[in-house]
């Protein structure tokens, strides 16, 4: 499924064709002439062109992407197969720490059994775990911490072979 076209890509005091709505949001022009006929865009059709402000066109994106956007609960994974947020199977998860400040936590979904994954706050992992079971699982040290960075100190062997080149 393709993105929802931003809204930030129209200018506000702009009036546009059909076709220049069409290449602002990165959509076929019979696109934009189906938002005007049947989802509600507003355009002055009058006469030809059919002209669309850019403060409507705005606020029609804005209001597609709000709609399709979920907020979810702290225990809540947002499941792609299903389409839903879902909490998970069995109420456990598992938390993998990313960073000094967040995570990964990782778990079932209980319609479709594929694994649905959410990135939180180290913070917020004691609320979650008033909700749901959750076991923390021990992070690979080099996603955690940075190791001492490799010593390539070539000078030494360098010397020795030219030891031997001059001395024979």
């Amino acid at each position: 499924m393709p993105r929802l076209p931003s809204p930030n890509r129209v200018k506000t005091h702009y009036l546009y064709t059909v076709w220049e709505a069409a290449q602002a949001v990165g959509r076929h022009r019979q696109t934009v002439i189906r938002w005007l006929k049947e989802k509600g865009l507003i355009a002055d059709r009058s006469k030809v062109p059919w002209l669309i402000k850019g403060k409507d066109l705005k606020e029609f994106l804005g209001h597609r992407r709000a709609k399709s956007k979920t907020k979810l609960a702290l225990h809540h994974l947002f499941c792609l197969g299903c389409k839903n947020p879902q909490e998970p199977d069995g109420k456990f998860a598992e938390y993998t720490q990313a960073t000094p400040t967040t995570g990964m936590l990782k778990a079932l979904c209980p319609s479709c059994g594929s694994i649905v994954n959410k990135v939180v706050r180290r913070a917020d992992l004691e609320a979650i775990r008033a909700k749901i079971e959750v076991t923390v699982q021990q992070a690979n040290p080099r996603l955690v911490s940075q190791p001492a960075p490799p010593l390539n100190d070539t000078s030494a062997m360098e010397a020795k072979t030219d030891e031997k080149a001059h001395f024979g």
